[in-house]
C-alpha cells in the first residue's frame, strides 16, 4: 500500500515533465526575471524553432521575433556569467549561442527598438533599454576577466572575457584599449592585439601605450614596416619624447638607414641644447657614414655638456688611437736610406708622440668613471707602454697601473 502512495505522489511530477511546452516570449521573460533560468531557457528554445511563431503569414520575421532571439541571448549569457553550478550545467557553451542569438536580434530589429526586455523595479516590470543590457552584461564579463587575470593567472581565459567586453560596448575605447593593449598580448594573441589597437584607434583613441605596444608587437613580428609606422605615429604626437624618438632611431640604424637615423637625432639635439644621448649617436652615426670630422665634432660636444661620459670618453680615445696608428703605418712604410725619409721619419714619430699624448685625458677618463672596467685599463696601460719608448717617466705610471690591475685579479706581464 505504500509503494502505491509514493507512485501517486510522483503522478503530477510526471505529468508535470511531460507537458508540451508552448512558444512564449512572455513566460521566457517572465521565467527569466524570476531567476528561473531552466524555465526560461526550455521556453526561450521552443519558441525560437517555432515557425509559426517566429515568422508572419507573408514569410517575414514576427512582430515577437526580434525580442524572442534578444532574449535566448539574454537567457544564455545569464548562463555563462552565473556562480551557481545548477544554472551552469544547463549548457556547456552558452556564450556563442548568446552571441548569435543578439546578433539575429539585431538583424531583425535594426537598431529600431530601444528596448527589447524588462527589468524588475520594485517588483514591477519596466524596459531596460539595450544600452543597460550590454552595460551590465560587460561589467559582468570584465569583473570575471580581471578576477581570472589576477588571482588565477589564467591569461587566455582572462582575454576571452575582455573578448566578450568588447562584443557588448565596441566603441568604448577603454575596452578596447583593455583588450589589445594589455589582455591581448599577455594572452599571446598578438594578431588580435593589433585588431583591437586599430579599433581602438579608429574609435578615437590616443593613449600612447596603444602605439607603443604596437611596435613592440611589429619589433617582434620583424615587421619593420608597420613598427616605423607607429614610431613615426609617436614622435609625431610627441616630438621631444627621447624614447618615443629612440623607438624610430633604433630602426632605422637596423635597417641601415643611417642618413633618417641622423636627422632624426639632429631633430633631437636641436630640441634639448643639454642632451647629451642625441650628440653621442650623432657621433657613431657619422662615424659609420664615414665622416670622421662631424663623428668628432659631435662626441666633442657630448663631452662639452659632460665631460664624464664614458662612451664619448672611449670613442674618443678610439678615434684618436686610429689616428696614432696610422701616423705610425705611414713612418713604417718609408725607407732609410736616404736623409729626407729619416727625416720624414723623425717627423711622424713625433707626431705620434704629440697624437699618444692626445688620447690620455680620455683614456684616463673611462678609468676614472670605471675604475674596474677591464677594457679601459688595458687601454690605459698599452697607452702608457706605447709612451714609455719616447718618455720614460711612463713606465712609472705603467708599473702604477699595473699594480692595481693585478690587484683586481686580472692578467698582467
Amino acid at each position: 500500500m505504500k509503494k502505491i502512495v509514493a507512485v501517486c505522489l510522483l503522478s503530477p511530477v510526471i505529468a508535470l515533465a511531460q507537458k508540451e511546452i508552448k512558444p512564449s516570449v512572455t513566460k521566457a521573460e517572465s521565467a527569466l526575471l524570476k531567476g528561473n533560468f531552466e524555465e526560461a531557457k526550455a521556453i526561450i528554445d521552443v519558441t525560437v524553432t517555432n515557425n509559426e511563431f517566429m515568422v508572419d503569414k507573408k514569410g517575414n520575421p514576427s512582430k515577437s521575433a526580434a525580442k524572442a532571439w534578444y532574449l535566448k541571448g539574454l537567457i544564455y549569457a545569464g548562463i555563462d556569467t552565473t556562480k551557481v553550478e545548477k544554472v551552469k550545467a544547463l549548457e556547456a557553451n552558452p556564450f556563442p549561442i548568446a552571441k548569435d542569438a543578439f546578433a539575429k536580434a539585431e538583424e531583425i530589429d535594426k537598431g529600431k527598438s530601444e528596448s527589447l526586455v524588462n527589468k524588475l523595479l520594485f517588483g514591477q516590470p519596466i524596459p531596460m533599454s539595450k544600452k543597460e543590457v550590454d552595460g551590465a552584461l560587460a561589467q559582468k564579463y570584465l569583473e570575471r576577466g580581471y578576477n581570472v587575470y589576477k588571482n588565477e593567472k589564467d591569461y587566455k581565459k582572462a582575454f576571452a572575457d575582455i573578448e566578450k567586453v568588447v562584443f557588448f560596448v565596441p566603441n568604448d575605447t577603454s575596452q578596447l584599449m583593455n583588450a589589445g593593449v594589455y589582455f591581448a598580448p599577455i594572452a599571446g594573441e598578438d594578431d588580435k592585439a593589433i585588431e583591437y589597437i586599430n579599433k581602438y584607434i579608429a574609435a578615437g583613441g590616443k593613449n600612447t601605450d596603444a602605439y607603443v605596444q604596437l611596435y613592440s608587437i611589429y619589433t617582434k613580428k620583424k615587421d619593420t614596416d608597420s613598427a616605423l609606422k607607429a614610431a613615426k605615429q609617436l614622435t609625431s604626437m610627441y616630438p621631444n619624447n627621447i624614447d618615443f624618438l629612440n623607438f624610430e632611431y633604433n630602426i632605422y640604424v637596423t635597417t641601415n638607414k643611417l642618413p633618417e637615423a641622423k636627422a632624426l637625432m639632429m631633430k633631437r639635439a636641436e630640441g634639448d641644447p643639454a642632451d647629451t644621448e642625441s650628440r653621442f649617436f650623432l657621433s657613431l652615426i657619422c662615424k659609420k657614414m664615414e665622416q670622421p670630422a662631424e663623428a668628432r665634432k659631435w662626441i666633442e660636444a657630448t663631452l662639452k655638456i659632460n665631460a664624464d661620459h664614458f662612451d664619448a670618453n672611449e670613442e674618443m680615445a678610439a678615434i684618436l688611437s686610429q689616428e696614432a696608428k696610422a701616423l705610425n703605418d705611414q713612418r713604417n712604410a718609408i725607407g732609410t736610406s736616404k736623409d729626407a725619409d729619416i727625416k720624414k721619419r723623425q717627423d711622424l714619430r713625433n707626431q705620434r708622440f704629440a697624437k699618444l699624448k692626445e688620447i690620455i685625458p680620455f683614456a684616463e677618463k673611462c678609468v676614472e668613471v670605471k675604475p674596474k672596467d677591464e677594457s679601459s685599463l688595458y687601454a690605459l696601460q698599452s697607452l702608457y707602454d706605447n709612451l714609455s719608448a719616447y718618455d720614460e717617466a711612463y713606465e712609472k705610471k705603467s708599473t702604477e697601473l699595473k699594480k692595481k690591475m693585478k690587484a683586481l685579479g686580472m692578467e698582467v706581464d
